[in-house]
């Protein structure tokens, strides 16, 4: 895994290696082991950022994307496992539902 993200997104590296996760399953985990101020912090750090993200990775394709570009993108997709919590939930699990575990997040 990349640790190194692309130009321009220096203020981001401290979430890395922490919130640089490859898999759906993974980045799901690890919002329901966040606490809501782990949560918040990262959201409300990236969010400004996100436009910015955005832009720079549209860059490059999906499939041949450079590392420090993957990097970023999984911080991307971290922030998107995350803004539910914060925008909706306001928890880091989904309430009145099954419990978090029943899920099974299958990847190819």
């Amino acid at each position: 895994m990349n640790t190194t993200l692309p130009a321009g997104f220096e203020d981001l590296q401290k979430y890395v290696p922490a919130w640089n996760i490859e898999k759906e399953a993974e980045r799901n985990k690890k919002r329901l082991a966040s606490t809501m101020e782990e949560l918040q912090d990262y959201y409300d750090t990236l969010l400004p950022r996100m436009d910015a993200m955005v832009e720079h990775l549209n860059q490059f394709p999906l499939d041949s994307m450079p590392e420090s570009e993957t990097a970023l993108l999984q911080l991307a997709l971290m922030f998107m496992e995350v803004s539910p919590a914060i925008e909706l939930f306001h928890q880091p699990d989904v309430p009145d539902s099954f419990e978090a575990a029943r899920f099974e997040i299958l990847e190819p």
